[in-house]
């Protein structure tokens, strides 16, 4: 059989390169999208490839959504949860429909889907692996970022809690949690912030989305065979002390 492998946020940015990545290495893809035109994209793309694929248009903070995610998709060997809202609101501006949004998405989506699949998986008995696309602040935090940081460390803590119970099924649960990384072209205009966090980064580079799906599709290998409840912290040297 195949590897099955389920990515949200596959439209863009980092879940749009962990897709490509998956794609190469010949995998049958779930995309969950967040818009019609993503959905097209995607398409244009992964149809020139000689894999089976389906895409979900839908919006992760509509429980109908992902129930409809889980009556059509059968089985996976491997979810990827990688979407994820930001927030960068001083904590006194940030308001409560901003705070659910985050935790809707972030949190309980991931929480949600997790369950679903981890369910399938032992259903049909493969020893399968969640991985949660964290942050470099699921472990340290940042200024004007408490919300965005809320839900990173949260989701730290749910995946070390959700590979202590999966264990015993031979489900693995990690993270990757990455320093800054490009995954709009426009960042690259604001010079001078980028230097700012470039300085603090002891490697003086940044995140790109190449590593953290090459990472993501190591997770998923048989070389990974012993990694459960780890975080892959790939952030150049930054939450080591400097």
């Amino acid at each position: 059989m195949k590897n099955i492998t389920l990515i949200t946020g596959a439209g863009s940015g980092m879940g749009k390169a962990i897709t490509l990545k998956f794609a190469e290495e010949n995998h049958t893809l779930f995309l969950l999208v967040k818009t019609e035109k993503q959905k097209k994209d995607l398409m244009k793309i992964l149809s020139k490839k000689e894999i089976k694929f389906d895409i979900f248009v839908g919006d992760l903070k509509n429980r109908k959504f992902i129930k409809s995610v889980e009556k059509k998709i059968k089985k996976v060997n491997n979810l990827i949860n990688n979407a994820a809202e930001a927030n960068t609101k001083y904590f006194t501006k940030v308001t409560n429909n901003e705070l659910d949004d985050i935790i809707e998405v972030n949190l309980k989506a991931t929480f949600e889907l997790s369950q679903i699949f981890s369910k399938k998986m032992i259903k049909n008995k493969i020893k399968g692996n969640i991985i949660n696309i964290s942050s470099q602040l699921g472990h340290t935090a940042a200024y004007n970022r408490t919300a965005y940081c809320l839900t990173k460390f949260g989701l730290e803590g749910l995946t070390r809690s959700m590979a202590l119970d999966l264990a015993k099924h031979g489900i693995r649960v990690n993270t990757i949690a990455p320093t800054k990384t490009i995954v709009d072209p426009k960042e690259l205009k604001k010079k001078k912030r980028l230097n700012i966090i470039k300085s603090k980064i002891p490697l003086g580079k940044f995140s790109t989305m190449e590593e953290i799906s090459g990472i993501a599709f190591f997770l998923t290998s048989d070389d990974a065979n012993s990694i459960t409840g780890s975080s892959i912290i790939t952030d150049g040297g930054w939450t080591a002390g400097k």
